[in-house]
Order: C-alpha cells, then structure tokens, then sequence
C-alpha cells in the first residue's frame, strides 16, 4: 500500500516538474494565415506610387506585416513593417516594373507564407496640381537687408513631385513661361528675388513640375507686385522752425503706393504720438496731410518734434518702404 502511495506521488510530482519547467510560449510555432486578397489599386496608384491592399488578419497574437519588393533584377527586399492592412509605395520610377509580396507576423516573430506576387508599373498619368495660395510681397527696405520681392505658397504633396519653376517678367503680366522669362528653380514652398530695382514693377508665374519634367499644371499667378522707391519728404524737414501746431506735411508720391502712414514722435526712434494712415491718390505729385486741431497729444510749444513715412503697395500691413526720419520745431 505504501508502495503505492508513493508511486502516486512520484507521478504527481514528475508531471508538476514538467508543467513547471515548461513555457507555453515556447511552444507557439504556429504561423499566421498568409495575407488574403492581395492586390494593387489601380485608382490609387500610378504617377510614382503603387497602393497596395490585402485583408486583414483576425488571430489574437496577429503583431504586424512585412512587406518586401523587387524591381529589375534587384531581389526581393524588406521595404516596410507595418500594422495596416494597406501600403503606398511612393517616389518610383514611372517605367519601372515593381513586384511585391506581404506575409504575417505574431507576437513570437512567427512568419506566414508570403501572398501571390503583385507586379505594377507606376506610369506617370497626371500633372502635379496648380500650386494653391501663391502671395507676394515687395519690399525697399535696405537698413533690414530687405530689397526683394518675395513669393509664398502651399507645397505640392503628389507622391511624384519633384520641382518648382518661376518666371518673371518685368515688362507686362501677359508673358509666356519660356526660356526667357525663366527665373529660377526651387523645392521650397517660398522664393525670395534679391535682383530687383526699387521703382520696377515685377510679375511673376509659377509652375509645379513632377519627376517626369513633361506634365505640368497651369501655372499660379501672375501675380505682381513693386519694390517702392523711398518717397522724398518735402516739409517741414531739417529742424525747420515752424509757425503752428497743427503743420501740414508734405512727401513726394510714388509710382505703385496704394497707402502710406505717417508717424509723428517726440524723437529720433521712439516716442510715438501720433499715426495717420491716407490712400495714395494717383496722379498727384505730392501727398500731404495736416497734423489735427484736436489730437490726443497736442503739440507743446517750441518744441522739436520727429515724423517719417512708411508705403504700402499692397493694401496691408506689410510695409513696403519707409523714409528717413526727419525733424522740425514748433513754434
């Protein structure tokens, strides 16, 4: 009875040991289903891209897929780990043959059997789109380095976009975009024209071109704008010592100014007191325009005062060009 008392144990013990020594997940060999249904789209791919579908897997330990590719006679090769059930592979050449298979992976790194092999060549179908919210803005300010006119836009995001051209004409906004009126080249989404003259007005064009350099959309713009030239102040100017406290000052108007701004301060860089914003007039030769009876900050008597002028080409708030500042005394 003994005996067999501990015969029973014996067993009992032997399979706690081999329950205890023994990791269930270890013995997790088992693959998951290979990716069902794979394929390309054809509404979705071409232009340098190739979109890429299969459905998805269902088991518990599912971890992700791999997905490789070949083209030419490279060999298959691992492009991509992912999650999704989708995969768009962009920046290809259009006349190249691009073959890819996909398999499964679980949480043990456990691979399925690789998906049928899908061949696509991503031809080059449509041009990129016209560059959207093209701005300019000009500007004569050489003490800040700026005498330029510069362009801004939003960038492309076709998968086969490779390049901006910009062209320039400083005779008229109907110009064709050639050779000759070719500025320059760029894949940024903003342009700065240092080879400008104050006093020019230039338009410009632009273009998106895609890596094929052959389709390309309509092009943004024209849009035009002018580096101002600085606006002479006539008076009251040099310390003049004048006979009111209610002056009227008088600048030079210039070609391409839609607005201007005078500033009045109580010195040579601050001390603001007071601001008048007038729209140009046309055909004058000189703007003017008379400090008020009844301001906030009346001018004191025998006092030197401060005024400049800032242009505007645009009707905004980006200045365009400013004056030098000048000085005169009340009386």
């Amino acid at each position: 009875m003994i005996k067999r008392y501990l015969s029973i144990l014996l067993a009992m013990s032997l399979v706690l040991f081999m329950w205890s020594c023994s990791d269930p997940d270890e013995d997790d060999t088992e693959a998951p289903a290979t990716p069902a249904n794979f394929t390309y789209s054809g509404a979705l791919s071409g232009d340098g891209g190739v979109y890429l579908t299969w459905d998805p897997n269902t088991e518990s330990d599912f971890a992700g897929y791999v997905i490789y590719r070949s083209y030419g006679s490279v060999g298959f090769t691992l492009i991509a780990t992912i999650q999704e059930h989708f995969y768009m592979d962009s920046g290809l050449d259009y006349d190249t043959e691009y073959s890819y298979k996909v398999a499964a992976l679980d949480d043990e790194g456990n691979e399925s059997g690789f998906t049928s092999v899908v061949s696509v060549t991503p031809i080059n179908l449509n041009p990129p789109d016209t560059p959207q919210n093209l701005t300019i803005k000009a500007h004569n300010l050489p003490s800040q380095s700026q005498v330029n006119v510069e362009l801004t836009w939003t960038h492309n995001t076709e998968a086969d976009f490779s390049h901006y051209k910009i062209f320039r004409s400083d005779v008229s906004d109907l110009f064709a975009t050639n050779a000759s009126s070719f500025l320059d080249s760029t894949t940024e989404n903003f342009y700065v024209d240092e080879n400008v003259t104050p006093g020019t007005t230039y338009h410009y064009k632009l273009i998106a071109y895609d890596q094929g350099g052959i389709l390309e959309a309509p092009a943004a713009g024209p849009l035009s704008d002018i580096p101002l030239e600085v606006p002479t102040l006539v008076s009251p100017i040099g310390g003049t010592s004048i006979d009111t406290t209610t002056p009227t000052f008088h600048w030079v108007n210039v070609d391409g100014a839609v607005k201007y701004k005078i500033i009045v301060r109580t010195s040579w860089i601050d001390g603001n007191i007071w601001e008048s914003t007038i729209d140009a007039i046309e055909d004058a030769a000189e703007m003017t325009v008379t400090y008020p009876s009844n301001p906030t900050t009346p001018l004191a008597a025998t006092t030197p005062y401060y005024w400049f002028v800032s242009g505007y080409s645009k009707d905004t708030e980006d200045i365009n060009v400013f004056t030098p500042v000048t000085d005169f005394r009340t009386p």
